[in-house]
């Protein structure tokens, strides 16, 4: 399917449509993923999947079908079951139409080698790092993952969009007795991915997170890698909804306009970053075009995003939500930030973060594959693994330096942070 299917079939449901509008969401996934454990492959699935969403409105009241059927039968047949849908349900006060035509951002995340990596090319790139890991007498485990995929988007109303990107990823865990390293990496290029160098990232953090010892815990300076700081900053971005703000239900109530980090951070949400390419379709609001948003300015909160009821209710600017994001770093690597600390912690990574406290947005996790103390600027041993409660929003007003900014989860771009005082509440059993 390509942007003439979907401008001939949104022309047909313009005519058999019994609403006053209609849209559709086709959503496409080709993807390869192979899994190895216990140093060896152990699943090799290929999964080609077509979802068809078919919304309608009429009266203030929409409805919606889904289908895998995208013949001319099936889509008039979602077009039919979305209609029963809508005319059962009651009116919607929030209701609100579907935008009109859109002009997008041009942003080009698709890479042919991506999308045609074969899959003899990973088993034997698995094959050499589970040797290598055996050689090591070490346990590694993980999963590459390649794809393509495509969103296309239109409505009664004249929007048509279309969005295609590949989607590499390559993640690596290796185990020893009493230790685990991991490494991960997720790129649009795959040429960006080199599996070989995680691998060794992982094997080298095993090897120095032998024999840990237990630490009291309480509040200590402490180096959050790249990775580690992103295993926290979405749960931030989710709550920052304009509503949910101005109806005084989050952290971020009252606080527009208002300084609430270091001045040195700015957080801005653009699909055209170079170096953090994200979608140009807000798929919250009905399709509408993405832009760039900044979220914070040199520590002064400027943005939330919002949905298209709330915006127009408001009578404020539509930002869309957006996971895709870029946070201002600084010019000192990994390395250089462990010089400067005297006695801390560095956490390599966070597992299980949840919400303890919402509105404070205090977070809870355990540190996992890695927690190490610093001693004068070097690494000294590894720690037993610790449970945290902290907000990353009260540490982020005053961090004590932050390092060069890295692509996480292919969609964030941040830097390690090091902290004065993160609060380890508790220890684990592992």
């Amino acid at each position: 399917m390509n942007i003439d299917w979907l401008k001939e079939t949104i022309k047909r449901i313009a005519k058999q449509k019994k609403t006053q509008e209609a849209s559709i969401l086709l959503q496409v996934e080709n993807d390869n993923l192979s899994r190895f454990a216990e140093n060896r492959i152990t699943q090799n699935t290929t999964r080609h999947r077509i979802n068809l969403y078919v919304k309608v409105c009429h009266e203030r009241r929409s409805g919606q079908a889904e289908t895998s059927d995208v013949s001319s039968r099936g889509v008039l047949s979602a077009l039919r079951k979305a209609e029963a849908a809508a005319t059962a349900s009651p009116k919607d006060p929030e209701f609100i139409a579907l935008p009109g035509t859109q002009h997008y951002l041009k942003v080009e995340r698709f890479f042919p080698q991506t999308a045609e990596l074969p899959v003899d090319a990973k088993a034997r790139v698995i094959r050499e790092i589970t040797a290598e890991a055996a050689s090591r007498k070490m346990k590694a485990a993980g999963i590459y993952r390649s794809g393509d995929y495509a969103l296309l988007v239109a409505n009664t109303k004249g929007l048509v969009a279309e969005h295609r990107w590949t989607q590499a990823e390559f993640s690596i865990t290796a185990q020893t007795a009493d230790s685990t390293g991991s490494a991960v990496a997720e790129e649009e290029n795959v040429a960006k991915i080199n599996p070989q160098a995680l691998a060794i990232e992982a094997f080298r953090t095993a090897e120095m997170g032998k024999n840990p010892r237990q630490i009291k815990p309480g509040r200590y300076k402490t180096l959050f890698t790249a990775r580690a700081f992103g295993e926290m900053m979405p749960f931030v971005i989710y709550q920052m909804d304009r509503r949910a703000a101005d109806e005084g239900r989050s952290f971020f109530a009252g606080k527009v306009g208002k300084k609430i980090l270091a001045k040195k951070i700015s957080l801005v949400a653009d699909p055209q970053a170079p170096t953090n390419p994200g979608n140009p379709i807000d798929l919250y609001n009905d399709g509408v075009a993405c832009k760039e948003a900044a979220f914070i300015q040199e520590g002064v909160l400027g943005n939330l995003w919002t949905m298209r009821y709330w915006a127009k209710k408001q009578r404020i600017p539509l930002v869309s939500p957006s996971f895709n994001f870029s946070m201002t770093g600084g010019a000192k690597t990994l390395d250089q930030m462990i010089k400067r600390i005297d006695r801390g912690l560095l956490v390599m990574h966070l597992w299980y973060v949840r919400y303890v406290n919402p509105m404070e947005l205090i977070l809870t996790g355990t540190s996992r594959d890695g927690l190490f103390l610093v001693e004068g600027g070097k690494i000294k041993r590894a720690v037993k693994h610790m449970r945290f409660n902290d907000s990353p929003m009260r540490f982020l007003r005053n961090p004590l330096s932050l390092g060069v900014p890295e692509r996480r989860g292919g969609a964030m771009m941040l830097p390690p942070v090091l902290v004065s005082d993160f609060n380890w509440a508790s220890t684990t059993t592992f």
